[in-house]
């Protein structure tokens, strides 16, 4: 595990953006900034951070870990679904074939627990008890198993993300029944692959943020996969001894960083507060555990400016 000394040494040697005129033109989005190359696209993941709609600022080493995770799991889950991996010719980037992408966001849940405002706790809370089609019961309590895992698909083309039902989405013309059964089918399938391999890791799969497109007509799994962006991982062997006492779960996931926003009042309206360098030490230090615990392998930091390697990367893709 790298020590804390040898993270705040790169506080400043992160990849904030990109830029190469030699490729195309970049297209930014909170985290990644991506590339269209034809029927290809070059994906560079940064080290930026986002939570609640809001990108913070960065941490160091985060796109290397949520690249090179994505990366183990679209192996690990090739043989469910097609997935869009041409090449990872860098730590921080990926070539991907082009996707059409559903415009819907699909989340599968197997736990009641999180603070963003689409969130299964969250909401439930505050008394909802059918959160995107699916009846909850009374008496759940936060962090509690739920008896089967269920599905809370979001948009993702509007400003904040807002939890949609199957039969709402349909009916707003966002998607078909069939494409949505294909893809809800697809996403429950590798949220068990998920599942299974983070047990034999020692870690509860939680959650997960699905993004489905087409190639050439099929079903594709594509953006990122079961990284602790779009995921949440906590510990097993400690679970039901926090559960039972009500004590927050230990996380290997972006939802701590979450966690200290809302403890600072912020939940995405107004101005978020600067992350504090024990903050981005901190997260950095998570993010590099969860890529060894999941993947099982040692994290290999390259001493060379990540700024300076993924602009050659780049310029070879041109």
């Amino acid at each position: 595990m790298i020590s804390d000394d040898r993270i705040k040494a790169q506080l400043a040697n992160v990849l904030e953006g990109t830029e190469c005129p030699e490729l195309a033109e970049r297209i930014q989005g909170k985290v990644r900034d991506s590339y269209k190359l034809g029927d290809r696209r070059v994906l560079v993941v940064t080290d930026r951070i986002s939570a609640f709609d809001c990108v913070l600022g960065t941490i160091p080493f985060k796109g290397q870990v949520l690249n090179q995770i994505a990366a183990y799991w679209f192996e690990q889950t090739q043989d469910i679904v097609p997935n869009h991996v041409l090449d990872i010719p860098d730590p921080n980037v990926m070539v991907v074939k082009e996707c059409e992408q559903l415009p819907l966001e699909f989340i599968v849940r197997g736990y009641i627990t999180g603070v963003t405002k689409t969130s299964a706790w969250y909401n439930y809370e505050r008394g909802v008890r059918n959160l995107c089609g699916n009846p909850l019961p009374e008496g759940l309590r936060k962090d509690q198993k739920l008896e089967s895992p269920i599905i809370t698909p979001t948009t993702k083309l509007e400003k904040h993300d807002r939890n949609v039902s199957r039969a709402e989405a349909i009916d707003e013309g966002l998607i078909d029944g069939e494409t949505f059964d294909g893809a809800a089918e697809i996403c429950m399938a590798l949220y068990k692959r998920g599942v299974e391999l983070a047990a034999d890791r020692g870690l509860i799969f939680v959650d997960t943020k699905y993004e489905i497109g087409r190639v050439d007509g099929v079903l594709t799994i594509s953006d990122e996969i079961n990284t602790p962006d779009s995921s949440r991982y906590w510990y097993t062997d400690t679970y039901a001894e926090l559960f039972t006492a009500g004590k927050e779960q230990r996380k290997l996931d972006k939802e701590y960083v979450r966690t200290w926003l809302a403890d600072q009042g912020f939940r995405g309206d107004g101005e978020p507060p600067a992350l504090t360098d024990e903050v981005r030490i901190e997260a950095a230090k998570r993010y590099i555990r969860a890529y060894e615990m999941i993947t099982g392998k040692e994290f290999v930091v390259d001493d060379e400016p990540v700024q300076e390697r993924v602009a050659r990367t780049l310029k070879s893709l041109a």
